[in-house]
């Protein structure tokens, strides 16, 4: 508690490790200095296909052997010990993803042979004089086509068809796309790693899954786990794109291995653009029946995904994450749920702020205001009319989910009356027949899964000097976590935040850990670490009963102004602090300190919301401005309201930079254009109004603490309720759908086409 008696849990407190961030003294793989012996680090860089897809005849190296500073170069042919595709999903055993391709790359940017170094413009001048002799290759690139070719065996399913649920007043068919994004983190893809004497493997690397790399690692190179030690220190971002660790990042053990010394990879922004996983890269065809008043009576979703030359995580997201979901917030008798995933040459699809989930929003809320165009029903009163009610609660779909407690329909309420909903609509009538700039106003309800099974372990460690150590298997990208873990155990403990130490982000300090993806570290992690304080408590306890000679009964923790420790009940007097009940259990069984891997068992939550939008259009150019935004946002009970805002303030940027343009684009050749910031269209500062959030926290019951996920919301809810708006502000002049990403050029086209 705060010195006030307020729990701390709750507290928008400042953020601990934001003072190193915003200082410089903040730690990343790239600042981290290494040296062997002999006090030699080289530096990796790698050769690239130039082609979306080509037959490899030769590669010579001995060029590049010869030049300045270059320590070695391997190519496949150099690694036939290497097993071959263990860091990809089951979905990709019959194509496994080779660290370096023998007989063709299948996608631009694709490694196919490595250089070292003894500095990184050594290395990068060396690649320049490989002589690769490649034969291009006619490359899959459409969908329809690679459905008949290279469907990923394992990642399609099916459920079956009822033609006569879909036999109703209105029938809406669409179809949307959902075209691949790059997360883009700031700090791109960046490794090192050595062996020491022992034999064992040390790795730095930017990544949100420290022992999942390890675990790879260790496959691969056919070591005990506890002999390889991957250490995530600050990491420039995340949001998806370093779940999946790369065949460049696989093979860096190797070649430290090979030439004897620590080595190191920096990528470059043009790299990440062109081999780092993507995300997104859905077709949906989604089928929406219901009554002329408005109410819906089924759905059918068939997505086609692309999961790029080999398949990981990308090709798992439809059916795990985007299935149990089908119907959004919405209460539909009938759903049916198809999604097939396929092969063509363009570079993996993993994750992204999201997956699986916004891109199924995203097209059903389109959907939903298709239907209500065509019923001549305010979009807002057909989604009163099939909301989820609260008294559903927990819901379980037709598709496989459980939703669980939240309030849908007071949501809505709320988000229109924040943003004013009827004053908007008579802004509009007023202003869309007199001039070049029209108003729209678009909102979305949404609701995704999160978690996607499986635990988290912690750890809590009372000092000798009274502090706390927490330890966690999850790994922070800017999440706040050493903050929000800080407040979760202080409270247990009866410890000022400022005693409390969290730790993180290393496979030394802790056993086991999923990390920090499917918004799901609070409701593992965080119940973990309360667990595991809680436990500490009670050991307490029993060690302060015998100091004290009391009963355990009669011992209870102190409260806030006092001695962090235990007293007997009634008599404040008779106290025993933390640090001496540390300090007497030290290096006996009576140490202070406990673990738990909390497993949530399969009881994913469904943190929800309703955006809403409001978009300026110019019908001479296609720009829009977005004038104001509103998101209501069900996150459960919130540990830090400021950094769940946060939270929600990049999500809904993000989604909103989706909305108008933040697309990976192919020339017809399979070559990615967008290379770089020049070409991506990131979202940029000037394109976001200020956010007007609004906090509601309906506890869920698939924890013990009520805790929701967040960090993927405002994503998921803010691409629907922008893209609405933006085609509600040229219905009048007959255009009823734009494909995302809704760029000028796009709109325009859209409002010529409608005449």
């Amino acid at each position: 508690m705060t010195s006030s008696g307020q729990p701390l849990t709750g507290q928008a407190l400042l953020r601990s490790e934001d003072v190193e961030l915003v200082t410089g003294a903040a730690r990343f793989t790239a600042d981290i200095q290494l040296s062997d012996a002999s006090g030699k680090t080289s530096w990796v860089a790698f050769v690239r296909c130039p082609y979306a897809k080509a037959r490899i005849n030769g590669i010579d190296v001995q060029p590049a052997l010869d030049a300045p500073g270059v320590v070695g170069a391997v190519t496949a042919a150099d690694l036939p010990e290497l097993v071959e595709g263990v860091f990809s999903v089951p979905a990709s055993e019959d194509r496994p993803h080779p660290v370096l391709p023998h007989e063709t790359a299948e996608y631009t940017g694709q490694v196919i042979a490595a250089i070292v170094a003894e500095s990184p413009e050594e290395a990068a001048d060396a690649v320049e004089m490989v002589e690769i002799d490649l034969t291009p290759l006619t490359p899959l690139l459409d969908l329809d086509e690679a459905v008949e070719a290279d469907p990923v065996p394992g990642a399609s399913i099916k459920t079956p068809h009822d033609e006569a649920a879909f036999e109703a007043d209105i029938v809406i068919r669409q179809r949307l796309w959902n075209p691949r994004q790059s997360p883009a983190p700031i700090e791109a893809r960046t490794m090192a790693c050595w062996w020491d004497e022992h034999g064992h493997l040390h790795v730095i690397a930017g990544t949100q899954r420290p022992h999942g790399f390890r675990d790879q690692l260790a496959t691969m190179y056919g070591l005990p786990k506890d002999h390889i030690h991957v250490s995530a220190p600050a990491v420039g971002g995340g949001f998806g794109g370093k779940v999946t660790r790369s065949a460049e990042q696989h093979l860096m053990p190797e070649l430290a291995r090979r030439f004897g010394r620590p080595v190191r990879w920096n990528e470059t922004r043009s790299e990440w653009f062109a081999s780092a996983t993507q995300a997104r890269g859905e077709r949906f065809d989604i089928v929406l029946a219901g009554s002329s008043d408005g109410r819906f009576q089924a759905l059918r979703v068939e997505l086609l995904k692309d999961g790029g030359a080999y398949p990981a995580v990308g090709v798992m997201l439809p059916a795990g994450y985007s299935k149990p979901m089908a119907n959004g917030c919405y209460d539909i008798a009938h759903v049916e749920f198809a999604t097939t995933s396929v092969r063509t040459n363009r570079p993996p699809t993993s994750a992204f702020r999201g997956a699986g989930r916004s891109p199924l929003i995203a097209a059903l809320e389109r959907t939903v205001d298709l239907f209500a165009a065509e019923a001549g029903l305010d979009p807002v009163e057909v989604r009163r009319r099939n909301l989820i009610r609260p008294d559903q609660m927990p819901y379980d779909t037709p598709t496989g989910g459980r939703y669980d407690e939240a309030d849908y329909p007071a949501d809505l309420e709320s988000a229109i009356k924040a943003l004013d909903y009827k004053g908007w609509r008579d802004t509009q009538a007023a202003n869309n027949t007199k001039g070049a700039r029209v108003i729209g106003i678009g909102l979305a309800a949404y609701n995704h899964m999160t978690v996607g099974g499986g635990g988290e372990e912690a750890s809590v460690v009372i000092n000798p000097n009274g502090t706390a150590t927490v330890v966690t298997g999850s790994t922070s990208q800017g999440h706040g976590h050493a903050t929000t873990w800080a407040q979760i155990a202080g409270d247990v403990l009866g410890l000022p935040i400022e005693s409390i130490e969290v730790i993180e982000g290393s496979t030394e300090v802790i056993g086991s850990g999923v990390g920090a993806v499917g918004s799901r570290s609070l409701q593992t992690a965080g119940v973990a670490v309360h667990n595991s304080a809680a436990a500490v408590v009670e050991r307490g306890r029993q060690l302060a009963a015998d100091h004290l000679e009391a009963a355990v009964t009669d011992i209870v923790l102190a409260g806030p102004g006092s001695e962090p420790g235990f007293h007997v009940i009634g008599t404040p007097a008779r106290t025993v602090s933390w640090a001496t009940l540390a300090s007497e259990g030290l290096g006996t069984d009576h140490e202070l300190s406990c673990g738990e891997f909390y497993d949530t068992e399969g009881r994913n939550t469904y943190p929800s919301g309703v955006h809403a939008a409001v978009v300026e259009v110019d019908i001479e150019t296609g720009g829009v401005t977005v004038l104001k935004f509103v998101a209501v946002d069900d996150a459960g009970p919130r540990v830090n309201p400021m950094i769940v805002e946060g939270q929600l303030h990049g999500g809904i940027a993000a989604g909103i930079a989706q909305t108008l343009g933040e697309t990976i684009e192919f020339d017809p050749s399979g070559n990615p254009i967008t290379a770089n910031f020049s070409d991506y269209a990131i979202g940029s500062i000037d394109q976001f109004p200020f956010f007007d959030t609004v906090a509601t926290a309906v506890p869920s019951s698939m924890n013990a603490l009520g805790f929701k996920g967040v960090g993927e919301s405002g994503t998921v809810g803010a691409t629907p309720a922008v893209h609405n708006a933006i085609v509600d502000a040229v219905s009048h002049l007959g255009v009823d759908h734009i494909e995302l990403p809704c760029t000028p050029l796009h709109i325009w086209e859209a409002i010529q086409k409608a005449g």
